[in-house]
């Protein structure tokens, strides 16, 4: 008797993960479609006041809105929790977390982004948009600003890195996690000095 009960039950947490699924895939595309359009471009544009037509092209294929593009700022993380070909659960848990920390919703449109970069390794285009978000970014920032800030991403990213336990569960950083973190870091510091 329990297996006829099961069977159904079964059945539907199936439909449901299913439905959600084709729901989250739905979303995903309208907000690829939203940013690859000239409205959705002119309002990254004007919400930004970023200048840069290669980025705002950029940005639009990669499915970023004016909403969603404080995801960028976390990019790094999501290149650390690749870094072992594969994302688990507590590298996602703490790129959420970081999220959360600084306003980012789950059900938002930067955090539904981030859960699809989390979920399918973004493409390499997004390192190079990343990098040119960094450069307009810098460009308003003083260099005290800048130290922090690239303080605050090494932080995130090793807590990223530590998330996965490393080998035996010790908490170590790969050396795959330990290259990604110096390339950002470095990138980054290169940016305060195209500013200086």
């Amino acid at each position: 008797m329990s297996n006829t009960k099961t069977a159904p039950t079964q059945k539907r947490a199936i439909e449901t993960q299913h439905y959600f699924s084709n729901l989250e895939h739905e979303i995903v595309r309208k907000l690829h479609d939203e940013a690859a359009s000239d409205f959705g471009r002119e309002e990254l544009i004007r919400s930004t006041g970023i200048q840069d037509p290669g980025l705002i092209e950029e940005l639009g294929k990669l499915g970023v809105t004016a909403d969603g593009l404080i995801t960028l700022r976390l990019f790094p993380l999501v290149l650390v929790a690749w870094a072992e070909k594969n994302v688990d659960s507590k590298e996602r848990e703490t790129v959420m977390a970081e999220a959360q920390r600084i306003g980012i919703r789950e059900d938002s449109t930067a955090g539904i982004l981030l859960d699809q970069w989390l979920q399918v390794r973004p493409p390499g285009l997004c390192v190079d948009a990343w990098k040119r978000y960094m450069h307009e970014l810098f460009r308003g920032m003083s260099g005290v600003a800048q130290q922090r800030l690239i303080l605050l991403t090494q932080k995130q990213m090793t807590s990223v890195a530590k998330a996965s336990g490393g080998i035996l569960g010790f908490g170590k950083i790969s050396s795959k996690e330990k290259a990604i973190i110096h390339q950002v870091i470095s990138a980054m510091r290169q940016q305060t000095q195209t500013h200086a």
